[in-house]
């Protein structure tokens, strides 16, 4: 009786042992995906803050690309969007600010894919989104890449990103 009981207490011995290991496997497991995940997350804000810095240096609008002033601001601004000689694929032909609106593209980097879209809209003194001409405009980034889910694994995360361009701040 007491050799089963030896064998007993050694197979119990071995279940906790593996029970003990499966949850720090688990454990790290569940700490490698959150680092891997804050990765991505980092290379998604740096991608959205590169953009806010391209278009930064560019002009507030088509009318102020020559450096002149309109006469009637803001009525004489232009409307959002590509003005004529951009070319909406490429973002090395932007002039103004505004002509980021309806771009969409991928950025590859050493983390892979991400997929971006961009909106701009002028703005009310509210900070609401307006189709009348204003001396505010925002921009809306939104970025997505393939292994950046929801808590459910499948459906894609998309962080979104805002800049504010005042006219009269440049």
């Amino acid at each position: 009786m007491n050799d089963y009981s030896d064998v007993l207490q050694v197979i119990g011995a071995m279940l906790l042992v593996s029970l003990l290991v499966q949850s720090a496997n688990r454990s790290n497991l569940a700490n490698t995906q959150l680092l891997i995940s804050n990765e991505y997350e980092v290379g998604v804000t740096a991608i959205a803050q590169d953009i806010m810095e391209e278009s930064r240096v560019l002009a507030f609008d088509e009318e102020t690309v020559t450096g002149f002033v309109p006469v009637n601001i803001p009525s004489d601004f232009s409307n959002i969007g590509l003005d004529g000689s951009e070319n909406g694929n490429n973002k090395n032909t932007f002039d103004d600010f505004d002509d980021y609106d309806g771009y969409t593209g991928t950025v590859t980097t050493d983390l892979g894919s991400f997929d971006v879209e961009i909106s701009v809209y002028y703005l009310d003194d509210s900070y609401n989104s307006t189709n009348s001409k204003t001396t505010l405009k925002e921009m809306s980034i939104t970025i997505s890449n393939q292994y950046l889910t929801e808590n459910d694994g499948t459906t894609l995360k998309r962080y979104t990103f805002t800049t504010i361009r005042s006219y009269y701040a440049e």
